[in-house]
C-alpha cells in the first residue's frame, strides 16, 4: 500500500505543479492494471475529491477496458477555458451521458438494456488531454491508466433528453480548431456505449471499498470516448465540437 501511496501523490505534484514525471520514486512504479486503479483511487481519497463523472473506453485486444473518476474541479459546463500553461492541449471530441438513477455495484452485473435505462439525458464533450509524464505519448499503458488515462477536465455541452440520440452509430460529428474545420470521422470506438456504462458500474465494485460502495450515482456523467482521436489544440483559438442533433461544447486555451 506504501507503493501506491508514493506513486499517487507523485502524480498528484505532477498535475498541481505542471512539472512532468520523469519517473515514479522509490520503485514505485505500477506494473499491473489493479495498481494503476488503486493509483487513481489513492488519488482521490488523498485529495478527498468529490466524483462527479467518469471517462470509459473500450481497450483493445491487447489492454482490458479502462476508466478514471473525474472529479468537480476538473468538470466544467461549455463554453470554458483552460490555461495556456498546460503542455498538450490536446482535445478529443465525445459523447457523454448523465445518470437518472443509481447503478450500485451489489445490484450487478448490468447488461446494456439496464444502462440505458438509467441514463436520462445526453450532451456533446470535449475531454482535454494532458500527461503528467515527461514523455508523450505514453508509452506505458498502465502508466498512463495511473494517470487517469490522461485527462485534464471534460467539459459539458447542453443536456438534452436521451430519446433524442436516435441512432448513436450515425452520429456526425466535426471539430472545429480555429479557422479549421474538420469531420470527426474515426468513428465511435467503443460499439454500444451502454454496455460500456454496464461495464463500468460492474467493475467499480472490484475497486477500493470506497468506490465499490459509492458505485455509480445518479446525477453522474460518463464520458464514452473519442470520434476524432486526438487533436492539438493551439493557444487562443476556439476549439468547437459539433455533433449532429445533439449541439456542441466550446473550449479554449488562454
Amino acid at each position: 500500500m506504501k507503493k501506491i501511496k508514493i506513486a499517487a501523490q507523485a502524480l498528484i505534484n505532477a498535475r498541481e505543479s505542471n512539472l512532468p514525471l520523469l519517473h515514479f520514486p522509490e520503485n514505485s512504479a505500477p506494473t499491473s492494471v489493479g495498481e494503476a486503479f488503486d493509483i487513481q483511487d489513492e488519488i482521490i481519497i488523498s485529495k478527498n475529491a468529490e466524483i462527479v463523472a467518469w471517462k470509459v473506453g473500450p481497450g483493445s485486444k491487447e489492454f482490458p477496458p479502462t476508466c478514471a473518476p473525474i472529479t468537480r474541479e476538473y468538470l466544467f459546463v461549455s463554453p470554458t477555458e483552460l490555461p495556456k500553461s498546460l503542455t498538450l492541449k490536446a482535445v478529443e471530441c465525445e459523447v457523454a451521458f448523465r445518470l437518472g438513477a443509481d447503478l450500485p455495484t451489489n445490484k450487478g452485473p448490468y447488461n446494456s438494456s439496464q444502462a440505458k435505462a438509467a441514463v436520462e439525458t445526453v450532451m456533446v464533450a470535449i475531454e482535454a488531454v494532458e500527461t503528467r509524464y515527461k514523455e508523450w505519448p505514453v508509452k506505458d499503458p498502465i502508466w498512463a491508466l495511473a494517470d487517469s488515462q490522461s485527462n485534464e477536465a471534460l467539459i459539458i455541452g447542453k443536456e438534452i433528453a436521451l430519446e433524442a440520440l436516435v441512432s448513436f452509430p450515425d452520429l456526425k460529428a466535426t471539430l472545429s480548431l480555429g479557422n479549421v474545420k474538420k469531420d470527426a470521422d474515426k468513428g465511435f470506438p467503443g460499439g454500444d456505449p451502454f454496455s460500456l456504462i454496464a461495464w463500468l458500474a460492474d467493475h467499480l465494485g472490484e475497486r477500493t471499498s470506497m468506490i465499490a460502495e459509492r458505485g455509480l450515482k445518479k446525477g453522474d456523467i460518463i464520458t464514452t470516448g473519442s470520434w476524432n482521436g486526438i487533436d492539438f489544440a493551439n493557444t487562443d483559438e476556439e476549439i468547437i465540437a459539433v455533433f449532429e442533433g445533439l449541439g456542441e461544447a466550446q473550449l479554449k486555451y488562454i
